[in-house]
């Protein structure tokens, strides 16, 4: 069945095809846990759970939706980037002194 206002396939195969795609990527990443490979992995996921699941670039008028969701993206990696920076900074901060 197709969406004809949002031009996108609302049956239950894209789900059926995103939940395997996501599952097989999530067992992927647990077997390569000490790898380099699952950032690579995760960022498929990711990309696979925002097709499928969430429609976005399918949309009538993508460029909003693409722009709100490239923001959400500049807000996680600022959060998590900004974490990190400081829990290495407090790290080094907390380091017994060397003499």
């Amino acid at each position: 069945m197709l969406d004809i206002e949002h031009k996108w396939n609302v049956g239950v195969w894209p789900l059926v095809v995103g939940y395997v795609l996501s599952a097989a990527l999530t067992l992927g990443a647990y077997f390569l846990d000490s790898s380099l490979w699952i950032f690579v992995l995760a960022g498929t996921q990711a990309l696979v759970q925002a097709v499928l699941f969430l429609h976005v670039g399918l949309e009538s008028k993508p460029h909003w939706y693409l722009i709100s969701f490239l923001f959400l993206l500049l807000v996680v990696v600022v959060v998590v980037g900004g974490s990190l920076w400081i829990m290495y900074n407090l790290n080094y901060q907390m380091m017994p002194m060397q003499m």
